[in-house]
This record gives C-alpha cells, sequence and structure tokens, in this order.
C-alpha cells in the first residue's frame, strides 16, 4: 500500500497502518481500512463535517466509468 504522502501521515492513518501487522493479506487489510472509514465518515456527520468515498470498479479509474465521457462519444 502506497503512502498518500511522503511523510508525516495523520494520525489515523499511523493508526490503521501500524493495525495492517494483524492481518494476513494485503485484501484483508484493504478491506479492513474500508470499513473503518465507512465508520469515521458517519462519525464525522455528527458533527456536521460531509465526506464521501468514491467507489472503485475494478480498480479502473472512475474515469473510465464516467457517464459524461461516455455521452461525448
Amino acid at each position: 500500500m502506497s503512502a498518500y504522502r511522503d511523510e508525516n501521515q495523520s494520525d489515523l492513518m499511523n493508526h490503521l497502518l501500524h493495525l495492517r501487522e494483524r492481518f494476513d493479506s494485503e485484501e484483508e487489510f484493504k478491506a479492513f481500512v474500508l470499513n473503518e472509514l465507512r465508520h469515521f465518515i458517519a462519525d464525522l456527520r455528527s458533527l456536521d463535517i460531509e465526506l464521501t468515498l468514491r467507489p472503485t470498479y475494478g480498480g479502473q479509474p472512475i474515469s473510465h466509468h464516467s457517464v459524461t465521457k461516455k455521452l461525448a462519444k
């Protein structure tokens, strides 16, 4: 898993990376992280902070599935 920044990761990211060793595979760890982020987003809503997660489609970038892009063709 590549870091989203070169250094000085957030406390949340550091905490999640610290838990990585609990999982047998990278896929299990990523599923855990995604689940935790979904809970985190729900918790933030209670503070009137809105975030959204962008869905992934088989590892392809979202632009590949963009309706706007397809309509322009």
